[in-house]
């Protein structure tokens, strides 16, 4: 189908399969968009939730990936189609031995069976894109390997650039700008080929192994994330230490030992997303491991492959987001989404936010135990969705690892506070936002932005003006004594830039004095600084005061 703009013959063929799949399920406005008889009113409408799920199921591993994907977007999609997409699984039968083997000798040559004192043949776990044996090293060491599928990278870039040409055909209809098709791509594109680099998952099971080691909220070895073999690992096969555990959701212990390791499955991941910023975005039961013993409880985080890694800024309004509902402050969480998402000029805040006031009372109405974050969350994604702010895919993961913990939180314990016990994290995390290791950078960077606005603005206001006088802006303007009026507005300009300066110094000064009257580890250098950046703001500020105050010549 040359009008889709296919660029190889595999994918032109497999753009064929698609098409027919797609069709033969019949999902009408893809057939109206095809054969161009879509109505011009005619409203974008995807195919109902279990015929999207046959649609992905008939296409392969690929299309269940990006199904798998979409569960995560509760701010592109509704409650039914998330319910519907998460039953996808990748259920496969796994290759026979024979096919597997060469993987290994093709990586390792003939020393991988001088290391290897057992390979179990028959996998004990398989998807669509790998599957994983177990394995004894000489030293005895039992580990698991995970080896890629053979042929399945070509399969998916093939895939890959047929959605690539199926969002460029589509992204100048309605259903292309609802759902922004080449962004979702691309992120898709980014996440799975990033499942695909077993170097990559392996970085970041180390990361997540450091983060995890040690925490204000548990005991030294009560979380556990394993091992990495890198003398057995390659961009194709991922070698990691073997753990023995119970699903979270089959441990049989006493009621109070549950309640307990609930909330330390909760303060795991809540420290990853609030305080570490990196966190795994598919802990389900099967990646959570029970591995404690009679005297103490302990978890075990595995398949780190699903990982997202969250900016300060992004941190930040999360962090926001939740004080917000937290605290029932419908203002608040109304300004984090507007952060978070790509808005339109004329977006009515105020109806957003009594929409999120009549969600929260809602809730608030219900006794804490009640209260389901997850689901307050997803409610709250529905309210950007229906005013068409497009959030980042980073959101969705964050309320889909959410929902998750939640739910085995709530498996272990029917009335677990998850409320009660996030919120020690959440002011952990505003801690160390005002007065934590990141202070420092926050103060230089507001310094550098108000340097530069101090410096910019008046020659930016007189590019104003002069465009201004030529008619440059449509506007057409004569004055007599505009030598004058350029003198004025820039000597007023000059004064309201030292005016900025002052206040960003005094303020730098002042946090800078609050820390170093906090914390006794600071260094002497930091009270000399803020004392002189003091000083240099008051003394600004006295003489704009002062030429303030000065009759005009």
């Amino acid at each position: 189908m040359f009008l889709l703009g296919a660029k190889s013959a595999a994918a032109s063929q497999r753009q064929a399969e698609i098409i027919e799949v797609v069709l033969r399920n019949g999902w009408n406005y893809f057939r109206s968009r095809i054969t161009k008889d879509a109505r011009p009113d005619e409203q974008p409408a995807l195919p109902l939730p279990q015929v999207l799920r046959q649609i992905l199921i008939e296409l392969g591993p690929t299309f269940v990936k990006l199904g798998q994907l979409l569960s995560t977007r509760p701010d592109l999609l509704s409650p039914e189609y998330i319910a519907v997409l998460e039953t996808l699984q990748n259920n496969v039968p796994a290759l026979p031995w024979s096919e597997i083997e060469p993987i290994l000798q093709n990586a390792f040559g003939d020393s991988f069976q001088s290391e290897f004192l057992t390979i179990e043949p028959v996998a004990i776990a398989a998807g669509s894109l790998a599957q994983v044996h177990r394995a004894v090293l000489k030293n005895h060491q039992t580990v698991a390997i995970k080896i890629q599928r053979p042929g399945i990278r070509e399969i998916v870039e093939r895939d890959l650039e047929v959605l690539d040409s199926l969002a460029n055909w589509f992204s100048r209809d309605k259903i292309g700008q609802a759902y922004d098709l080449p962004g979702l791509v691309e992120e898709f594109r980014y996440s799975l080929l990033g499942e695909l680099d077993f170097y990559r998952e392996a970085r970041n099971t180390e990361q997540l192994r450091q983060n995890l080691k040690n925490s204000r909220f548990w005991k030294p070895g009560q979380v556990v994330v394993p091992n990495v073999y890198w003398d057995w690992t390659t961009d194709q096969i991922l070698t990691l230490e073997w753990i023995e555990g119970i699903k979270l959701n089959q441990v049989d212990l006493p009621e109070s030992r549950k309640k307990q390791l609930a909330t330390l499955a909760v303060q795991v991941v809540m420290q990853q997303i609030y305080l570490d910023r990196f966190f795994h975005a598919d802990p389900h039961p099967g990646n959570f491991l029970y591995i404690g013993d009679e005297t103490q409880d302990r978890l075990a985080l595995l398949d780190c492959g699903m990982v997202a890694l969250i900016d300060p800024r992004t941190q930040s309004i999360l962090t926001d987001l939740l004080i917000g509902i937290v605290y029932e402050r419908p203002k608040i969480v109304t300004q984090a989404i507007r952060e978070l998402g790509f808005t339109r000029l004329d977006l009515d805040l105020r109806a957003i936010e009594s929409a999120f006031d009549r969600l929260l009372r809602r809730f608030y109405t219900r006794p804490l135990t009640d209260i389901n974050l997850a689901e307050l969350l997803n409610e709250a994604l529905r309210i950007p969705r229906e005013n068409n702010i497009q959030m980042p895919g980073t959101i969705g993961l964050f309320v889909k690892t959410i929902a998750n913990v939640e739910g085995i939180a709530r498996q272990l314990d029917p009335l677990f506070p998850f409320v009660e016990v996030a919120r020690p994290i959440v002011e952990q995390a505003i801690r160390l936002r005002l007065f934590g290791t990141e202070l420092w950078q926050d103060t230089v960077q507001s310094s550098l932005y108000l340097s530069r606005l101090t410096t910019q603005f008046p020659q930016r206001f007189e590019i104003l003006l002069d465009r201004l006088e030529r008619s440059e802006l449509g506007i057409n303007l004569g004055w007599r004594l505009e030598q004058a009026f350029l003198h004025t507005q820039q000597q007023g300009m000059n004064r309201l830039s030292l005016a900025i300066l002052s206040m960003g110094s005094l303020i730098a000064g002042a946090i800078l004095q609050h820390l170093a009257g906090h914390d006794p580890l600071s260094l002497p250098l930091i009270g000399t600084v803020s004392q002189g950046l003091l000083l240099f703001g008051i003394g600004l500020m006295s003489w704009v005061v002062i030429a303030l105050l000065r009759p005009s010549p």
